[in-house]
């Protein structure tokens, strides 16, 4: 096919044979007469060379296909599809950003401002839509300076990273060291049940290791199964933020309200016992294949030695080709 496509610039179709003199011949007769005599060193070149691809993805902690790696599910199949038309969600998802300058959001006046937006948004929560009279103990838990609790039986809650300060503008202040008290607090867990991570309550995050070291925005999300009504609450209290908002800040949209969204189908299905055993099988009928078709190889002078390095590179190829 290839010299079909060279035919406007060769003039023929048929294939080129260089003379035996030509240099690219003879390139490729003394590099592969090189890899025969000296097939131990070309096979550890070849590895060496494969991990050094691998290399960002794998040993340089602070990189973004890094910190997906460590949040990779090992035990589980998920699935992210954006859906098309109108269909009814089962959860809403309301997201605000806080910015401050390039990777400095864990700054005390951003984490500051965070906390007002989060206040202004959020607050004591939606008990006003719900038509639900206010908790006292609540309402005290709110005074001491307390994150404004979902009561049970309630469908909505929140997410956020100012959690790890108890939502307290007190504690905030007091705080000497922002990154060790989140570094510190990476296992706690919100009223939702859900594990207040770095990587989900932060954008544009930057790892050592698997300690955070900056971030570009500090990210408040709430979530609603579908509560009528409380969509059109926080419409009205991101109006009225954008209203009341500093001159020092800057708000998008300017005026609070966003008109579009997007719907998604998520999966999470946890694997079965019959998915191992499969995928058992799998990989021992292709080890099978393998080792039966080097059987009627010949000219091998370690079968042991051999088996070692096609899976040496099989493993660093499919980490190569999956991760770099």
């Amino acid at each position: 096919m290839i010299w079909y496509l060279l035919y406007p610039l060769r003039g023929t179709s048929e294939p080129w044979h260089p003379s035996p003199a030509h240099p690219i011949r003879r390139a490729f007769k003394t590099y592969g007469t090189a890899t025969a005599q000296h097939w131990l060193l070309s096979i550890i070149v070849t590895v060496i060379v494969s991990v050094l691809l691998c290399y960002p993805a794998i040993f340089q902690t602070d990189s973004p296909a890094a910190t997906g790696l460590r949040n990779l599910p090992k035990h589980v199949w998920t699935s992210t599809t954006e859906v098309d038309g109108e269909r009814a969600a089962d959860i809403e998802a309301r997201q605000v950003w806080i910015h401050g300058d390039y990777m400095n959001a864990i700054d005390r006046r951003v984490l500051r401002e965070a906390l007002h937006v989060q206040e202004a948004l959020i607050g004591d929560g939606f008990d006003d839509v719900l038509g639900i009279t206010p908790d006292s103990q609540l309402v005290k838990m709110r005074n001491e300076e307390h994150c404004g609790a979902t009561k049970p039986g309630q469908k909505w809650g929140f997410h956020s990273p100012l959690m790890y300060w108890n939502c307290s503008s007190r504690l905030l202040e007091e705080d000497r060291d922002f990154l060790a008290t989140i570094n510190s607090h990476v296992g706690l867990q919100s009223e939702l049940n859900i594990t207040l991570r770095p990587s989900t309550v932060f954008a544009g995050k930057a790892f050592a290791k698997t300690k955070l070291r900056s971030a570009d925005a500090i990210v408040i999300t709430l979530f609603d199964q579908t509560i009528p009504g409380l969509g059109d609450a926080w419409d009205r209290r991101s109006q009225l933020l954008a209203q009341n908002l500093a001159p020092d800040w800057s708000i998008f949209p300017h005026d609070g309200q966003v008109t579009n969204s997007r719907l998604y189908e998520f999966r999470f299905k946890p694997m079965t016992l019959n998915d191992d055993l499969f995928l058992a099988a799998s990989y021992m009928v292709t080890a099978g294949y393998v080792i039966m078709r080097m059987m009627q190889l010949r000219a091998v002078k370690s079968w042991f030695g051999l088996l070692i390095t096609i899976g040496a590179k099989v493993r660093f190829s499919s980490i190569d080709t999956i991760l770099c």
